[in-house]
This record gives C-alpha cells, structure tokens and sequence, in this order.
C-alpha cells in the first residue's frame, strides 16, 4: 500500500509539473493583457524543463508509460527550448560575402552610471562600445546630463565620432537628466522615426540604414521595465530568515502587482512593434532589451517570423541580464532569414552594466 500511495504521489506531482509547462506555452501565445497569470511560469523556463526531463528520467526506469505526459510536453515545446537553451552540434557553414555588418546591442545602465569619459579614466561602458568596433551600435538607457561633471550632449558628439550617423530619441527629460535611447551608424541613416506606444520612460526606434546599396530597417527596442527595487529584489532572499505563510503571501502579492503590470504594457508595446516589422517595406533587424525572456508573449509577438541569432548560432542559456541572484536572457538580435544569414554570436561577460552586451555579425544574402 506504501509504494502504491507513493506512486500516486509522483504521478500527482508530475501532473502539477506539467500543467506548469503548460501554462508557459500558454503564456507565450496569450497575451498577459488578457490573461495575465500564464506570463509568470516563463521567468522559471529553465527549471520547469529540466523538472519534466527528469520525470521522463524517472518513468523510464521505473519502466512506466507515464513518462509520456512529460516527453510529449518536451517535444511539442522544442522551439521554446531551443530559444532559450541552444544545442549546435555542428558548427554552420560559412558564407561566403564580402557583405557583412556587426551590431552591438547594449544596455548601458544609464550610459555607465553617467561617468565621465576621458582617456585618463574611461568610463568603462563607453569604452568597451567604441572598442567594439561594431558597424551598428543599438544602445538602451542611454543617458545624457546637463551637468559638466557627467557625460553630455557635447560629450556624446565627441566620444562617438566613429560614428557619423545617429538616432537618439530622449523619451524622458528631467530637470538633470535626459534618458532614452540610440542607434549609432558607420553607414548612412536615411530615415528615423520613433514607434508611438504608451510608457512613462521606455521607447522603441527605427533606423533606415543603407548597407552595400541596401535599406535595412533596424528597430531598437528598450520595452517596459518591471522597475524592481532593490529592495524588491532581495525580498524573497529574506525569506529564509523569516518564512511563513504570511510573509511568503505578502511578498508573491507584491511581486506579481509589479510584474503583472509590466506584463501588460510590455503586451501592447509589442502588439506596436510587431506592426512596425510586419509593414515595413524593407528587410528588418530587430535588437534591444524587450525585458522579457523567451518563452513570453512579448518575445513571441515581436520575433513573428523572423530567426533568433542566439538561437541560431548561440550556446548555452545566454544570459544577458546579470544581477545578483537573477539571471534571464532578454537581450536580442533577431533578423530576417531571407536576407541576412548569422556568422557569429558573441555574449560577452563584462560586468559594466546591469546586461551584458551582445555583439552578432551578419551576412547579405547574394539573392537579396
């Protein structure tokens, strides 16, 4: 009767794990404007996979067929895996152009907490960006002061003089302080324009860029942040010091209040943005920080048709977002396949920001 209940028990819980990995893929599709409650599970993807695997594990050598629910699941979730943990055997071929451009893609914390920027001491996030070297450098949080002692207007003019061409849009402007975002250009800029969605300091652009004879549209994104606190962010560390139903209620309720109204804007920005590629009359790539991880409908709606680089050529979980206990990936490059193929991928662990720069580099395809 024991190994009996026992079973029970596991099969009750893989059923629990399952509907979990359900309600992600409902999630991604769903949006949270609508019903909001799927988006959270995307935020444990990782997790909730290996979870299901190991239940699949755990049947098979029990030799019982209920390691069909997880693997089942598995399988009609392989695109969701793939996106968020890439497996490339084989490395892909090369291709074979002189036609190429590298895009950095970088949340820069505030332009590097607003350091000011001399060659005596450098502030480390605008010196990695110009050491980059990168044809298109798509920038979020991107910061300007009014005061000498910060970076300024005249600083940035100075600083980026490599690049000749530039999109900065100032979505707001204090009384110190202006922030927004930018798209700098070793190629000529024919057309800015900025995408017209609801937020209080977040903005998403788009840049005709002409490329080898080529208009290229090039939309950077910095969509709706969570604005967690640091005290938001370690009030489920302090659990473990303190943990009973009330306090674990209080803090899932505070949470979800935040996340759940970041879930919703970020769902309409995108619902905007997946306009602004779907009629574009040109080719499109798509960079930025969407705020969200792969498995989530912002990520879905906005990626539409078009390839992940990371996906496609990346390995690992490819966390871009680094801070503390969090760690997600939602930083990308996405670019459409009948244009432009990716030749590499390169996440790089440098700890000047908040996220870690992304750098991808791109190929015209001859029939384009």
């Amino acid at each position: 009767m024991g190994k009996t209940l026992l079973k029970w028990i596991f099969k009750a819980t893989n059923m629990v794990v399952a509907l979990i990995m359900v309600l992600t893929l409902v999630g991604s599709i769903i949006s949270p404007d609508l019903f909001v409650l799927p988006a959270y599970f995307g935020l444990g993807f990782p997790y909730i996979v290996a979870a299901n695997l190991a239940f699949v594990l755990f049947w098979i050598i029990l030799r019982n067929w209920f390691f069909l629910l997880s693997l089942s699941l598995l399988l009609f979730s392989v695109t969701e895996i793939n996106d968020t943990l890439p497996l490339h055997i084989r490395k892909a071929a090369a291709t074979q152009t002189n036609q190429t451009f590298r895009i950095l893609t970088y949340n820069t914390m505030m332009s590097g907490k607003l350091v000011k920027h001399t060659k005596r001491k450098p502030n480390k996030v605008i010196q990695y960006i110009l050491d980059s070297d990168a044809d298109i450098v798509c920038l979020q949080e991107f910061t300007i002061s009014n005061n000498e002692e910060y970076i300024t207007k005249e600083d940035v003019n100075r600083i980026f003089r490599k690049y000749p061409y530039k999109h900065i849009n100032y979505k707001l402007k204090l009384k110190s302080k202006s922030f927004g975002i930018a798209t700098l250009s070793k190629f000529p800029i024919v057309n800015k324009k900025c995408i017209n969605y609801s937020s209080y300091g977040n903005i998403s652009i788009f840049s005709d860029i002409l490329i080898y004879g080529h208009t290229i549209r090039f939309v950077n994104n910095h969509l709706e942040s969570n604005r967690l606190t640091d005290n938001d962010k370690v009030m489920p560390l302090r659990l473990k010091d303190n943990f009973d139903a009330d306090n674990l209620s209080g803090v899932t309720r505070h949470l979800s209040r935040k996340l759940g109204a970041g879930y919703k804007i970020r769902a309409k920005q995108a619902d905007v943005v997946a306009k602004v590629i779907e009629y574009s009359p040109y080719k499109v790539v798509v960079c930025g920080d969407f705020n969200d991880v792969p498995p989530s409908y912002t990520y879905t709606k906005v990626k539409g048709k078009l390839m992940d680089s990371f996906s496609e050529i990346g390995r690992g979980l490819g966390w871009t977002f680094n801070e503390r206990y969090y760690h997600f990936r939602i930083d990308y490059v996405l670019y459409d396949s009948t244009a432009f193929s990716p030749l590499k991928y390169k996440m790089d662990k440098v700890k000047y920001s908040d996220h870690y720069p992304v750098i991808c580099k791109l190929a015209l395809k001859k029939e384009l």
